[in-house]
């Protein structure tokens, strides 16, 4: 080893136990540190970092892990009753700070979140399929069809059977259906698929 290697190893001990010291007291000061230590290592930290997602857990957010849980979670349950409690669960934290920390990460409540979600399933079953609203509402876990109509005009801003009609089923000339060509994209399906603007 030589003595830059040795002097560098130094320095970034230094910085380190100051910013250690620092983060409890002075967040400017460990940040300083941070920055110093990063430069020595030859890394760039910048605030536009591919690593933002795990940032919103150091502001109270949920840990990219557990956002990744939660909504895996809703997804499967989407067709039966999900309670914030059972959400909270999935990811061990106490219900009040559970809800806190969704808010933070996906910026709305578990239920708008849920009801969203269930809204959008709905949405592609009807696309898929000619079940009947009834029957699709039970599949999204909705109470009946009424449920699903002021849900989905609170969200949408149209009721289903009008955004139904906007793309027909049934047969084409060449035999395939003719949702699949007007079928919106799944990049941007929040706007496609007549989201209101909240």
């Amino acid at each position: 080893m030589n003595s830059t290697s040795i002097d560098n190893d130094d320095a970034l001990a230094r910085l380190l136990a100051s910013a250690t010291v620092a983060l409890d007291t002075d967040r400017r000061a460990a940040k300083s540190c941070i920055q110093r230590v990063a430069a020595l290592l030859g890394i760039e930290l910048s605030s536009e970092s591919p690593g933002t997602v795990g940032r919103s857990c150091m502001h109270g957010g949920l840990a990219p892990w557990q956002a990744k849980h939660v909504s895996s979670y809703i997804e499967d349950k989407l067709d039966s009753s999900i309670r914030v409690t059972d959400l909270a669960g999935v990811v061990q934290l106490s219900t009040s700070h559970f809800f806190r920390a969704f808010r933070q990460t996906f910026g709305e409540s578990p239920l708008a979140y849920i009801m969203q979600r269930r809204i959008r399933r709905a949405q592609e079953m009807m696309l898929k399929s000619r079940l009947p609203l009834s029957q699709v509402a039970l599949e999204c876990g909705m109470c009946d069809q009424a449920h699903l109509c002021r849900v989905f005009r609170r969200i949408v801003g149209i009721n289903p059977n009008a955004w139904r009609r906007q793309f027909p089923v049934g047969p084409d000339s060449d035999g395939s259906l003719a949702r699949e060509r007007n079928k919106p994209s799944c990049n941007g399906m929040r706007a496609s698929v007549g989201f209101k603007d909240e």
